[in-house]
């Protein structure tokens, strides 16, 4: 293959990085890469497999959990029944508020505050004031 220009400086780029990576082995020994065979990946599926099943027939029963009043709230029935589309979107309305609707709430929360909310003496410079 014959490259020139700076394709051939990316080549040369991407063949240093993977120059560079470590092998196997080395990877094995970083405890990065477990060394493994099919053999053992199968006794730790046989594994798993076994703890779930032990954990699975451990379960409590329908029975036992309704006696010790956990299924209390669930039926044994499902009513399934049609309803109209509609749709789910929300109102927004503070979207459509102008820039002098937001200052006459805000001057309104301010008078609120001043004038009408109750507040401790020892608490009044914590209450906050929005900007006029």
């Amino acid at each position: 293959i014959s490259l020139q220009g700076p394709g051939l400086s990316v080549i040369k780029v991407l063949m240093l990085r993977l120059s560079q990576r470590p092998t196997a082995e080395e990877l094995e020994q970083r405890n990065i890469l477990k060394p493994r065979n099919e053999q053992e990946e199968m006794e730790e599926k046989r594994e798993i497999k076994r703890r779930l099943t032990r954990k699975l027939s451990q379960r409590p029963t329908v029975e036992e959990l309704r006696q010790a009043k956990i299924l209390i709230r669930f039926s044994d029935y499902v009513e399934v029944s049609d309803a109209q589309d509609y749709d789910r979107r929300a109102d927004k309305p503070w979207t459509r508020l102008t820039a002098a609707d937001k200052a006459a709430i805000r001057k309104e929360l301010n008078d609120f505050k001043s004038n009408e909310m109750e507040v401790h003496e020892s608490s009044r410079h914590l209450t906050r004031f929005h900007r006029p």
